[in-house]
Order: structure tokens, then C-alpha cells, then sequence
């Protein structure tokens, strides 16, 4: 929106031109920001400034937040789960920040964007009977797909051709929503000392894993099963025998706090970061977590950990032939100071930052709906086999800026496996 105001030499000339000034900023001030904005703000980012000295036309931009629409709930809950997920937005503390969360699906003509919870997306809950061309509809799912189609017994085969945008853990969607990252440390001031982690550390407390989900599609159970052959393993949580904390869940995002059992973790050698899937990309705060912490974290999962993560800052338990050898390889770190800390030295020069579910990365949204070139059609590069009618796996978006598959881009493309220990482990329990 935008206000004309036109300044006469002598001043304002009269009470109606600031009447007029007056009634469009505050228009603008109740459409633009939540209602504990303040007027100084609002008049500072639009530069209301008053020249006297001679006739000007100036223009007052009024940029109106985006609008989002929540569609779904957030695990069959309301308002308040999606609120922890958007904080970062919510609080401003977003580059950029004007947009709104709405919950009643009345103001759909009006939303920019629509948001569907993939785990949400029961038959029972139906789909909005219209739509704007340029509204992009959101695909949005931090779990697996073997939650979502598998555990929830959702079926993303009748959503086909219904989603302009994918926001999850993934790497190629639309909207990444990573569960961390490690960054570069911004000065050499801000840079760690070198520190002896092996020192003070017990030989009896080598590994420590904190798990709540006992039976997985990964299997890692399995895997650490046949590791305690080999090694001594500390569980924490509903499966094992030590008790830490709290579990996170629904009810807990944005203010889990993982502090009380931080102390006696780190009195640990080694911390497993096991995924319950195994899936392209999906590696979760458990990793972020540990790397936070004066252990060196085990990795089981599908994700490009040396992508994401600086060099030699974990085990990847995966690059092992068996259980027994990554056994042998722990037992060898944990006895040699040297070896140890050489799993220690990123932290000189990297720190960590948490996502979900201690502080969702949401910003990218808000960011793209202000992007006018975002709602333009992409430009779709198709290989010779898709374009002459052969389906590929792990299908994406069309030329028309729709997924004509979204089970195809999700489940089939996200690669996901399980371990087996060999082939009489795959025989006998694949068809459990």
C-alpha cells in the first residue's frame, strides 16, 4: 500500500493534511505489524521525514505482512505446537520477519502461502475446495517418510499435484529446514584454546546412547544389540537401564531442556547419534546436540555427514564392516589421548548452532513469499528417458511448479534402508 502526500511550501498549510498523514499511518501500522509494534519503529523503516523547504510528492511504501496459512495441526495439535515451530520467526528474529501465522481456514483467498503438516494429512481432514494461482501450497514434514506413510499410515498418493513447495530436513527442497548447522566462529578472538578432552574421562564410561523409540525401521536397536558383544554401551531413556531428563516431544518443543543431562554425558568418551531411518539427509538434533558436547558422537544414519559437518568431528558407524570392527576402532580411540582429541580440534574453529526442536530454522519462508521471482514458474530440466514417458524415481517438480508425485519425491527419493547384519539376518527378519 502506499500513501501520496503532497508538502506545500509554507508547511503543512492546514489540520487536514495531517489528518490525512495521520489516518494512512495508522492503516498502515495495524496492517503491516502485530499490534505491540511501536509507532517509532514503524515511522524510523518508512523514513517519515517532513521538508519544509520546498514542494515535494513523496511516496510512503507500506509493505503489508505475507500472510501464512496453517492448515493442518502439528501432530493433531492446535495453534500453539506451530507457534514453537515458527519462534524464530514469531520473535523477529528473522532478516526478514513480515509475515503473519493465521489459523482460520476463512482467510484462505487472502493467505500468501498454505501449509500442510504431512503427518496431519488423515483422509479425514480435507483439502481447501479453492485455491489462487499465485498461492503456493507447502509440503511440510522434519520426520521421515516411514513415519508419515508407515507409522501415521498416511497416503501421499491422493495429495498428488497438490504441492507448489516442499519444507523439510531435505536438502533439495524448496525450503530447507535443517535440524542444525556448524558455522565458521567469526573472529580469531572468538576462536577456542586447545584442550585435552581424553583427560579426566573414565574408563568405564566409554559410550553413552539416549534413545526412547525401541523397535525402528532403521534398526539401529539390532546394530547396537550385536555392538554389546563387543563393548560396553550405557542406555539412557524408555529402552535402556539409565534414566536422564526429560523425553522431547509435542509438548516440550522450544523449551526442551537438555542441561541436566549434559554433565553426565559428557563424562562420556563417545555419544551415538542413531537415527531411527535411514534416509537421504535426515540427521537430527541428536547429532547436532552431541557436537555441542565433549564427546565425540558415533553417526547411524543416511545423511552426507561429511557435507555438513567439519573433518574428523565424528565415527561414522555405517563405514564399518560390522559391529565387532567399529567395536575395535572405539576401544582403540578411547586409549590413545592423541587420537581422541584429534575428534576435538573443529571445535577451535567451529561452534554449533541448534534447529529444531530447541529453535526451528524457518526463516527462508517469509524470506521467499517477499521474492517476487519465487512464485514464478521454475525452470525444470528433464533427462531423455523422463522426457520420453519412463517414470524416475523419486519424481520432483513439473514445469508448471507443481509435484505430480509427491510420494515419489518424498518416500522413493529419499533412498531410505535398513541395516542388516548379512544375509541370513535379511532373510530371516525382512519379512517381520
Amino acid at each position: 500500500m502506499s500513501v501520496m502526500v503532497t508538502r506545500k511550501k509554507s508547511g503543512w498549510g492546514n489540520n487536514i493534511s495531517v489528518l490525512v498523514v495521520s489516518v494512512a499511518l495508522c492503516v498502515c501500522l495495524y496492517a503491516s505489524f502485530p499490534l505491540y509494534a511501536s509507532l517509532f519503529n514503524l515511522a524510523e523503516k518508512n523514513q517519515m521525514w517532513v521538508n519544509e523547504s520546498a514542494t515535494t510528492t513523496t511516496t510512503h511504501s507500506c509493505l503489508l505482512p505475507k500472510r501464512i496459512l496453517i492448515w493442518t495441526t502439528l501432530w493433531r495439535e492446535q495453534s500453539f505446537a506451530w507457534e514453537k515451530i515458527f519462534y524464530r520467526q514469531l520473535a523477529r528474529q528473522c532478516p526478514e520477519s513480515r509475515c503473519e501465522l493465521v489459523y482460520d481456514h476463512r482467510l484462505l483467498d487472502s493467505a500468501d502461502a498454505i501449509i500442510f503438516h504431512a503427518i496431519d494429512l488423515h483422509p479425514d481432514y480435507l483439502l481447501p475446495t479453492t485455491r489462487r494461482p499465485d498461492q503456493p501450497w507447502i509440503f511440510f514434514s522434519l520426520e521421515a517418510p516411514s513415519a508419515v506413510v508407515e507409522d501415521q499410515h498416511v497416503d501421499l498418493h491422493r495429495v498428488a499435484d497438490v504441492f507448489n513447495w516442499t519444507m523439510t530436513y531435505r536438502l533439495d527442497s524448496d525450503l530447507v529446514v535443517p535440524y542444525g548447522r556448524v558455522v565458521l566462529r567469526n573472529t580469531t578472538a572468538d576462536h577456542t584454546p586447545p584442550k585435552d578432552y581424553w583427560a579426566g574421562k573414565s574408563e568405564e564410561k566409554l559410550a553413552a546412547w539416549m534413545v526412547s523409540h525401541c523397535g525402528t525401521v532403521s534398526r539401529r536397536e539390532w546394530f547396537v544389540k550385536d555392538l554389546l558383544n563387543y563393548m560396553r554401551v550405557d542406555v539412557f531413556g524408555r529402552c535402556g537401564h539409565k534414566k536422564c531428563g526429560r523425553n522431547i516431544s509435542i509438548k516440550t518443543l522450544g523449551t526442551f531442556d537438555q542441561g541436566e543431562c549434559n554433565a553426565e554425558i559428557q563424562e562420556y568418551k563417545f555419544y551415538f547419534a542413531f537415527e531411527n531411518a535411514i534416509c537421504q539427509d535426515y540427521v537430527t538434533e541428536k547429532f547436532y546436540l552431541a557436537l555441542t558436547l565433549d564427546v565425540v558422537p558415533v553417526v547411524f544414519g543416511g545423511g552426507n555427514y561429511e557435507a555438513i559437518a567439519p573433518p574428523n568431528s565424528f565415527i561414522n558407524a555405517l563405514n564399518f564392516g560390522s559391529p565387532k570392527d567399529l567395536a575395535k576402532y572405539l576401544t582403540l580411540v578411547a586409549s590413545n589421548a592423541t587420537l581422541y582429541n584429534k575428534y576435538m580440534e573443529w571445535k577451535q574453529q567451529y561452534r554449533v548452532e541448534l534447529g529444531h526442536p530447541f529453535s526451528a530454522m524457518v526463516c527462508d519462508l517469509c524470506a521467499k513469499l517477499h521474492d517476487p521471482s519465487s512464485l514464478a514458474p521454475p525452470t525444470v530440466t528433464r533427462s531423455p528417458a523422463e522426457a520420453a514417458g519412463v517414470i524416475v524415481r523419486g519424481k520432483g517438480r513439473n514445469s508448471s511448479g507443481s509435484y505430480p508425485d509427491i510420494h515419489s519425491w518424498f518416500v522413493e527419493g529419499s533412498g531410505c534402508r535398513r541395516w542388516w547384519k548379512g544375509p541370513y539376518d535379511h532373510r530371516q527378519h525382512s519379512l517381520l
